[in-house]
Parts: C-alpha cells; structure tokens; sequence
C-alpha cells in the first residue's frame, strides 16, 4: 500500500462523527471506554467498536492501566488534520 491509499483508508474510518469526537478528545487526553461513554452519553459498547476501528486503522493505540485500557491518539498527522479541520 503507498501513502495514498494508507491515508485513504484512515480518512475512511475518521468518516463518522462518534469517531471524529473520540479521536479529536483523546488527541488531547488520553482516556478510557468509560469515561469517554460518559462524556459523549453513548454506550460502551458502541465506544469499543468504533476503537476497534480506529485501533485497526492504527489511529489509536490502548495500554493496559489496571482493570481498564486507556487510549491515545498515535498517528501525529491525523491529530493535526483534525486540528485544522476543527479549530475553532
């Protein structure tokens, strides 16, 4: 795959608004399925499959903190495309 599809592909996955909240807060803080249910009032379980997503697109990356896994942002060039995209 060249650059061009790569970023194809994860500009695909950035397609859904639930997905474009999750990586623009956890772009700027690191955070578990818990509490990003309760920030965006959506299930947890639909928190975990739109990180599977991004986690497969490897936008996102989980570490293990005790019972729970937090998630950050690790593609540098999705965070500042988003920066520009939602500036505000």
């Amino acid at each position: 795959m060249d650059v061009y599809e790569i970023y194809s592909e994860k500009l695909k996955v950035l397609g859904h608004p639930v997905r474009l909240k999750l990586v623009h807060g956890l772009s700027r803080k690191e955070c578990n399925v818990t509490k990003m249910a309760e920030m965006l009032e959506v299930p947890q379980a639909i928190i975990s499959r739109h990180l599977s997503l991004l986690k497969n697109a490897g936008i996102v990356h989980g570490e293990r903190e005790g019972s729970s896994i937090c998630y950050k942002v690790v593609d540098d060039k999705i965070k500042r495309v988003l920066d520009i995209l939602l500036e505000e």
